[in-house]
């Protein structure tokens, strides 16, 4: 399963990322904590995937996102015993002995699928059963195994050598223990990809929060077109973007009153909210992303193209990568019955006038860029945008409720 990510521009979220992390951490809070290093080998490592003490969810396995020739790599890498980045572990609270991934997942799960050794009933079986072994290709020192699978190397008495490097090889990995909070490791989460792409909390909320509106979020954005259309991608992204955008939407659609000014705590209490709820909120849900997904359509169908929809207008073009707070905007009057009804009548025209008013209003502007996550903010780029339709529809258009100022 090959994914392609998303050109350059758009990588990241055109607005501040800084406003997925909120809370400030205390110098003291980071001594709670205990980290340590250990030097696994990859047979440990295999072990401790196969007893499921490492979480690699199905989920994270269906957005696997390395080409069978990076696989091969790797692999090739981990038997010539080559210096392998390290892992960062954290350990459940609730359950000692087993870890949360913070950094390596696609490296854990490249090497499950070469050499591990899953029960039937192991979470990762199924999708694994789909896929097959691993069979290495594109391999330019260890030619040899080209063509391979790791039953063909212990199969093969002359490519003991190379199993007995692989499996002995170790790979540092940190372990957090007694880490405080969710915050704490939000925050280690997001500096060890400082000078990376920078991921979506929503990988670490996955990990965290397992449910079935967890479930659901991954699976309904991960086939979702329109969704990786607006994100430029082809597939399921792997660093979780898209489900965090859909998450996104669902809560200020239907919880911004709730909102206190701090993104990621209501983001996370939507989460749980919506985890513990299920059974009650599930059709609710489902039909809401529904609406989601045919106002994105309607929005693509406007723009012309499913990769202006959703971003700012800067001086005479539309920006790259996609704005989360324009989106915001933009999805809630695209759900507007008067609003669909004056494109369909050519009364409006709804990309000259997004543009028309980012020309005429610097408050729009500011209430997009930058830090985006204040409550003054988001109540000015909704009613701004509201007062722009409204002028030339003439009637209200009805927006969501929105926290107070």
């Amino acid at each position: 399963m090959d994914h392609t990510e998303p050109d350059d521009a758009l990588v990241n979220f055109a607005d501040d990322q800084d406003d997925d992390l909120d809370a400030e951490q205390s110098p003291e809070r980071f001594r709670d904590a205990v980290l340590y290093g250990t030097d696994w080998t990859v047979r440990t490592l295999l072990q401790q995937i196969e007893q499921g003490n490492i979480d690699l969810s199905p989920n994270f396995q269906r957005r696997d996102a390395w080409s069978r020739r990076n696989k091969s790599r790797f692999i090739e890498s981990v038997a010539l015993q080559l210096p392998i980045p390290q892992i960062v572990l954290a350990e459940r609270k609730e359950q000692r002995g087993t870890y949360i991934v913070l950094d390596g997942k696609q490296r854990l799960l490249t090497l499950a699928q070469f050499a591990g050794d899953l029960s039937d009933d192991h979470p990762l079986w199924e999708e694994s059963a789909k896929v097959g072994p691993l069979r290495l290709t594109g391999l330019k020192v260890l030619t040899d195994l080209n063509g391979k699978t790791y039953s063909d190397v212990v199969g093969t008495a002359a490519l003991g050598q190379f199993r007995t490097q692989f499996d002995n090889h170790t790979i540092r990995s940190a372990l957090i223990r007694n880490w405080p909070d969710d915050d704490y490791l939000y925050e280690v989460f997001i500096r060890l990809n400082t000078g990376s792409a920078r991921l979506s909390p929503q990988e670490l909320r996955q990990a965290m929060k397992p449910g079935p509106f967890t479930e659901f979020l991954s699976i309904r954005s991960g086939s979702s077109a329109i969704l990786q259309k607006i994100l430029g991608l082809t597939g399921p992204d792997f660093r979780m973007r898209d489900v965090d955008l859909l998450l996104r939407l669902i809560a200020f659609l239907t919880r911004l009153p709730g909102y206190k000014g701090n993104l990621k705590p209501f983001l996370d209490i939507t989460h749980d909210h919506f985890n513990s709820r299920w059974s009650a909120e599930e059709k609710a849900v489902v039909a809401l992303v529904d609406r989601i997904e045919d106002g994105l359509e309607f929005l693509a169908k406007c723009f012309g193209d499913a990769r202006l929809v959703g971003r700012r207008w800067v001086g005479d073009h539309f920006d790259g990568p996609v704005n989360r707070a324009v989106l915001d905007v933009q999805i809630a009057s695209a759900l507007a019955p008067n609003v669909r009804k004056a494109v369909d009548n050519n009364a409006l025209n709804l990309p000259e006038a997004f543009v028309e008013m980012s020309r005429q209003s610097q408050e729009f502007g500011e209430a997009v860029s930058g830090t985006t996550k204040s409550i003054t903010a988001i109540r000015a780029r909704y009613a701004i945008w509201q007062h722009a339709l409204e002028a030339i529809v003439g009637t209200t258009v009805p927006m969501p409720a929105l926290p107070n100022a």
